[in-house]
């Protein structure tokens, strides 16, 4: 028999007692059908509460009347229930809307709970009385019919309306489970440092600053030119500013670092041509395109575009190789009538080669750069990282390690510090820890063990609850406020500049790698220090726009490389790699996570459990202590 209580509420609908003693009738008569009342009172009330107001228009639409011979009356009932009921009050119907860019309906019904008098073991049902004769059983908000659903093994089976209208039988979700957790957030993982450990460094003064992160960059966006504008419009005029922002910066780096003269702007070529007299230009590369005799750049600076050739005979024609689409460079040459510029020499952006030395360290300090932990994975080393933990309270394997611990002050992590929920395609069947939330508390609990003496810096990468684009601003407070609470740790963006005790360290995940491999011969995930170096060259931490490194329309290039730093670190590829170019030391992060299915699929070995330590002094690499002994997944 057709109920109309419950098929409203199946389809998100409430009707009130009194517009259903109305309607029942001609719906259990056929007079009309489920889906011309609910496109009524969407269409003409803009409403899911079928009340008097819309049954009486609804009626009047059809040429119906309220019947007057046939009563409705509840089904019997025990008089001693209905005497229970007499002294309560009758159930309440609350609404609650949220508007938002989607409307969501939350709906609470408070009903009067029957004694079950059936057999034992029989399911516990939800009467609505006033409603008519139908009853339906309410169960965390889902509903079941007491005719068309199927029972099995005294459990009614949930079922609903699909999109065309046919009612369709869900499946059983499995009850949550209540209590303690299938995995661990480790919890009861508590390191009592080493009996008579007083690490030298527990008495050093920090000297660490942070001279450059995302956060503390005031931007003001563009807005619009009337109260029609889109955001679109918006965006791109965001992007606009972005590159115009990259080439102001690029241009000053470039004169300061080449000490170029004769500067152009490529609008004003046309008063230099016929002149045999070297100029330069300087501006964002569009394209580029190797041919038989060269290759051909496309070049844009704020007042044109120009056609670029650079010959093979050419001393710098190799350097084409190593630029990448929506790079700044420099060009000196000759401008042709033809509106063509043949350039005879190419400048990158780069660093110098010779740059002032530092003054020493009063005493030796350390730091211990590492990234890509990925807690909440499947493949996480986790006794490693507990044996890493240890090894940082103290229990160290020689007289060299017991030196570096002693002397540590400062631990960086760069990113990917959790594996995060919903990355990639499949992730969820590769996560020990599932929930996000967890997973920072996991990584918390296990950095907690870190001696409050070692100052430790973390900053996001992809794989982390934060803006997926670049420049990320840090972590969503919502998700790691765990880390937030550990009182030995600044939360920094991803790039983010430090002072450590007068040295430069430049801390990025290294997304930018990415495009690097993609666009430059001979670079690899297997070397990623050689992609580094690229970077470094252009002088910027992501070059590439539109293609696997998301850039956010910021007014603003954040990730131009401005100050020349004495140390880089990056991650993201899982290799521990390192070199030296131009006095600046770079070292890509190893990571603590195996190999993956997917690192098998693209011929990725990662060197898990393998952490760097840093001689702040020089800037240089110390050694790496190893870990991966313990790294069995």
């Amino acid at each position: 028999m057709k109920n109309l209580v419950e098929d409203l509420l199946k389809n998100n609908y409430l009707i009130t007692p009194t517009a259903y003693y109305e309607l029942a009738p001609h719906y259990e008569g056929d007079a009309f059908s489920l889906a011309e009342l609910i496109k009524f009172a969407k269409g003409e009330f803009d409403t899911f509460i079928i009340d008097e107001k819309v049954v009486s228009a609804f009626l009047k639409s059809k040429g119906l009347g309220v019947p007057l011979e046939k009563e409705l009356q509840p089904p019997e009932e025990p008089q001693e229930l209905i005497e229970e009921k007499a002294v309560e009050s009758e159930p309440n119907v609350e609404v609650s809307t949220e508007l938002g860019e989607e409307v969501q309906k939350h709906v609470e019904i408070k009903a009067i709970h029957e004694e079950s008098h059936e057999t034992p073991g029989a399911a516990v049902e939800v009467s609505v009385d006033e409603f008519g004769n139908g009853e339906s059983s309410i169960s965390n908000g889902a509903f079941t019919s007491n005719g068309s659903d199927e029972e099995e093994n005294g459990v009614l089976s949930k079922s609903a309306y699909s999109e065309y209208g046919v009612l369709v039988t869900l499946e059983e979700e499995p009850p949550e489970e209540i209590g303690k957790k299938s995995y661990s957030v480790y919890e009861d993982f508590k390191v009592v440092p080493r009996e008579g450990f007083a690490p030298r460094a527990a008495g050093m003064e920090s000297h660490a600053r942070v001279l450059f992160d995302v956060k503390d960059v005031k931007l003001t966006p563009p807005k619009a030119k009337n109260a029609n504008g889109k955001e679109g419009e918006i965006v791109i005029k965001s992007y606009s500013l972005l590159f115009r922002s990259r080439l102001r910066k690029m241009r000053k780096i470039i004169r300061n670092t080449h000490e170029l003269r004769g500067v152009v702007d490529i609008g004003r070529l046309g008063y230099t041509g016929g002149y045999d007299d070297e100029i330069v230009i300087i501006g964002l590369v569009n394209s580029k395109r190797e041919t038989r005799k060269g290759f051909i750049f496309e070049i844009e600076d704020a007042t044109g575009v120009i056609k670029v050739f650079i010959g093979r005979d050419k001393e710098d024609y190799k350097k084409a190789f190593e630029v990448l689409p929506d790079s700044v460079i420099a060009f000196s040459g000759v401008y042709s009538k033809k509106g063509i510029f043949f350039a005879n020499r190419m400048f990158l952006p780069d660093v110098p080669i010779y740059r002032k030395e530092k003054p020493p360290l009063e005493e030796k300090v350390y730091a211990a750069v590492i990234s890509d932990i990925h807690v909440g994975s499947d493949k996480f080393c986790e006794k490693a990282f507990m044996k890493f933990m240890e090894w940082l309270n103290g229990y160290v394997g020689s007289r060299e390690e017991e030196e570096i611990v002693d002397r540590l002050k400062y631990l960086i992590i760069a990113g990917d510090v959790v594996d995060g929920v919903g990355i990639y395609p499949g992730q969820y069947n590769e996560l020990e820890i599932p929930d996000v939330f967890d997973q920072y508390e996991a990584l918390a609990n296990l950095l907690d063990n870190v001696p409050k003496h070692i100052q430790m810096f973390i900053g996001p990468g992809n794989h982390d609850a934060a803006r997926t684009a670049l420049p990320q601003p840090g972590f969503y407070d919502e998700y790691a406020y765990p880390l937030y609470r550990l009182k030995n740790t600044i939360i920094i963006s991803n790039p983010a500049l430090l002072d450590l005790h007068g040295r430069k360290f430049l801390i990025a995940h290294g997304r930018g790698i990415e495009d690097v491999v993609g666009n430059v011969p001979k670079t690899s995930h297997h070397e990623p220090a050689k992609a580094m170096v690229e970077l470094l060259k252009l002088r910027h931490l992501a070059p590439t726009f539109g293609e696997k490194v998301p850039i956010a329309p910021d007014p603003e290039d954040l990730l131009v490389i401005e100050d020349v730093p004495d140390f880089v670190q990056m991650g993201h590829v899982h290799v521990l790699d390192y070199r030296i170019y131009n006095g600046v030391f770079l070292l890509n992060s190893a990571t603590w996570q195996a190999q993956t299915e997917f690192q098998k699929m693209v011929n990725i070995v990662p060197t898990p459990a393998k952490v760097p330590i840093i001689d702040v002094e020089t800037a240089r690499l110390k050694t790496v202590i190893d870990f991966s002994k313990w790294c069995e997944v």
